[in-house]
């Protein structure tokens, strides 16, 4: 949906890497096959999306450019290597004009997205120079795998049976795993991948640092917040500020948002807003959010600003 409609795509064409594709995806009603990538035809094709998750295909991606395709790109790390400025909808719009002479738009892919108009509001108002970042993953962030693995552990858990790993260091089920030293950007994390995009929206000027775990939950994140900026904070400021965001969810000192309320939900959720120190430039909170999800939204809003664009 994009401002209350359906967007206008007549065809939607979902690829796999597989040589033998098999299974479908479900689109206006329909039941989609999967289509191999080395099948794929671009010559009709007017944007291709490169899903959060996914793994970067320069190759995919050029031969979709040379048949004229804009390429909507949220693949592992496109928004923190430096390929272009990522874009997002009610961030930076401003670029979409460069970006559209490239056909080529990074848009940020890891758990930083869900953060990046609450700090990016934070940071024009009142300056950020220290953000330190602990984020709580779920198994979905494994992909399938992570998903399958949890599932069968807590099962066999719940049972008194033995527990195996499923190819993981550590189980899954019922434990916090964080990311290996060195190993940020393995399968139990993504420290660098979000530092990296956090810096390159926000500026370099601001000392980010963030720790990434493995929570023992299906789907949803979720984030525990502490920043200094220059100026004092306000909290009836900030809070005023994010509920003119229509994507945020803001909850009162005595509710706290949890997965329960963001696991599938488009929404931001925000609660626990508070202050350490009497100078006033510190400020804490805590979010719940479904980055899986909300990285679709970000790549439709953006589809959807450009088909309006082109029919202009």
């Amino acid at each position: 949906m994009f401002d209350g409609k359906a967007l206008p795509v007549m065809t939607l064409y979902p690829l796999i890497e597989s040589t033998e594709p098999s299974g479908s995806v479900e689109f206006h009603g329909e039941a989609l096959e999967y289509i191999s990538i080395s099948d794929a035809d671009f010559s009709s094709t007017d944007f291709l999306v490169m899903p959060a998750g996914c793994d970067r295909n320069a190759e995919l991606m050029t031969l979709a450019v040379e048949n004229g395709c804009v390429i909507i790109d949220a693949s592992n790390g496109a928004a923190s290597q430096g390929y272009t400025l990522p874009v997002m909808v009610g961030f930076n719009e401003y670029f979409i004009e460069e970006a559209v002479e490239n056909r080529y738009f990074s848009v940020p892919g890891s758990s930083a997205a869900c953060l990046l108009p609450i700090l990016h509001i934070i940071h024009q108002r009142f300056a950020l120079t220290r953000l330190n970042l602990t984020i709580m993953q779920p198994a979905a962030a494994l992909g399938k795998k992570g998903i399958d693995a949890l599932r069968k552990q807590t099962i066999e858990l719940l049972n008194g049976k033995p527990v195996e790993h499923d190819g993981y260091s550590h189980r899954l089920a019922y434990n916090l795993l964080p990311a290996p030293a060195g190993k940020e950007d393995g399968p139990f994390g993504n420290e660098n991948t979000v530092q990296n995009e956090l810096l390159v929206a926000l500026g370099e000027e601001i000392d980010v640092r963030v720790t990434c775990i493995t929570a023992p939950v299906f789907f949803g994140d979720s984030y525990a917040v502490d920043l200094d900026t220059v100026q004092p904070v306000d909290i009836g400021e900030i809070q005023s500020l994010l509920e003119e965001l229509p994507e945020i969810s803001l909850y009162s000192d005595s509710d706290v948002p949890t997965i329960e309320n963001a696991a599938g939900s488009d929404q931001i959720h925000i609660g626990k807003i508070r202050q350490k120190t009497n100078f006033g430039t510190d400020l804490s909170f805590w979010v719940a959010a479904d980055s899986l999800k909300r990285g679709a939204v970000h790549a439709v809003e953006l589809i959807g600003l450009l088909i309006k664009d082109f029919a202009k």
